[in-house]
């Protein structure tokens, strides 16, 4: 999912929130749609939001492992929210967190929609393609009956957009014999993902400064989008899974909008104060502390855990400059892993041998998402560059993707 933003940054020596002030103090919109904008001070790349996206990435990866192995995953904490989830709160967190400070520094819509498609479509075809070449390999059935089939036809029509439902996610004869007889089970929560990004541009329409300096809104909608969960989650039961993963509902849209929201508020604040950012700390502590259900709690911990991971994100804490050259591995291990580790563990697995599976999963994954960054998200991204260049209305005045 995700995540799933993977937004790259510009180059440069000033921190976020010295970033964010400059944007905030320089950049005025309210009555001049087309502004030309000043240079914005450049984000510090020295920054922890890659390793905390691969970490992301690796929950989703375990819990899924746990799952194609037979073993039960153990819930994180008494209110029962799994691995996967936890991963993919933090991708939908950074992501509106990083996207909204993307938007800000730019505010030009065709730019910014430009840039997320860029990001998230040209991976996922690479891999959707993908999904169908291993399938045709690996499948029960004769060559000439896989590629006629109307499951294989109808998996990359349902797939390709990501907005479009049902989801698909099985290929005809493929991985039968599996405990999840499934090719890509993560692909799911990518079309919530570009749900966000279009409500975010609503919301970026609606607020009078674009956004940096004015939380308002955001933080309104974050606030409606808990409300809404909570109670969701009080009163009505989850949807069949069939209905969970394949299709929209409403319990997955309240949560991921939620979490998006709070991340994009927590951009639209900056530079934050300590006294404002203890506020946003109160705000999901007393929801743990006080709050009159098991909901309340549930909303407070997701709440929570976007601010802390945004707040290490923005440290140098976890940065490798090594991991830095090699590139963005999250969403090729987000998209690749699942294909991979349940062909590795159908076939390898035999009940004794987790370990070794994990590492052959994550190894191959590992090789698939660094060739995805190399070969296709690189390439694509850069593509913005040269429109930016060639094209005077979607150059803006930072370079964020």
């Amino acid at each position: 999912m995700p995540a799933t933003s993977t937004d790259t940054r510009p180059n440069g020596n000033a921190s976020l929130t010295e970033e964010a002030a400059v944007t905030a103090q320089t950049i005025d919109l309210a009555t001049d749609q087309k502004p030309h904008l000043p240079q914005p001070a450049k984000a510090d790349r020295r920054n922890s939001f890659d390793a905390i996206r691969m970490f992301a990435a690796f929950c989703v990866f375990y819990s899924h492992e746990l799952g194609m192995a037979g073993y039960l995953e153990p819930p994180l904490g008494p209110l029962g929210i799994t691995l996967s989830s936890t991963g993919l709160y933090i991708f939908f967190g950074l992501s509106g967190y990083l996207v909204a400070l993307s938007l800000a520094r730019d505010p030009r819509i065709l730019r910014f929609s430009a840039a997320r498609l860029l990001r998230i479509y040209p991976a996922w075809i690479v891999n959707m393609l993908f999904c169908v070449v291993l399938g045709s390999v690996v499948t029960s059935l004769s060559q000439m009956d896989f590629w006629s089939d109307a499951q294989t036809h109808s998996f990359l029509v349902h797939d390709l957009p990501i907005v479009t439902t049902p989801t698909q996610f099985q290929l005809p004869g493929v991985l039968a014999d599996a405990r999840w007889p499934v090719i890509n089970g993560s692909i799911w929560t990518v079309k919530y993902e570009l749900l966000c990004y279009a409500l975010l541009l609503v919301l970026h329409r609606l607020t009078p400064l674009r956004l940096l300096g004015r939380p308002a809104v955001p933080a309104i909608a974050a606030a409606l989008f808990a409300g809404a969960y909570i109670h969701h989650i009080s009163t009505t039961p989850n949807p069949d899974p069939a209905v969970f993963f394949s299709r929209y509902n409403s319990f997955n849209l309240l949560r991921f909008f939620m979490t998006f929201l709070a991340g994009a508020t927590y951009a639209a604040s900056e530079p934050l104060t300590e006294r404002v950012r203890l506020i946003f700390l109160l705000v999901p502590a007393g929801l743990i502390t006080f709050g009159p259900s098991p909901a309340f709690g549930r909303a407070g911990i997701i709440l929570l855990l976007t601010l802390s991971v945004i707040e290490l994100g923005k440290t140098r804490w976890l940065y490798s400059r090594t991991y830095r050259r090699i590139g963005d591995l999250s969403y090729g291990t987000f998209l690749y892993a699942y294909p991979i580790q349940n062909l590795v563990t159908t076939r390898l697995f035999d009940g004794h041998n987790f370990h070794l599976v994990v590492a052959l999963s994550a190894a191959g994954t590992l090789a698939c998402a660094l060739m995805s960054w190399r070969l296709v998200e690189q390439p694509a991204l850069s593509v913005l560059r040269r429109l930016d260049r060639s094209t005077p209305q979607l150059a803006g005045a930072g370079e964020a993707i």
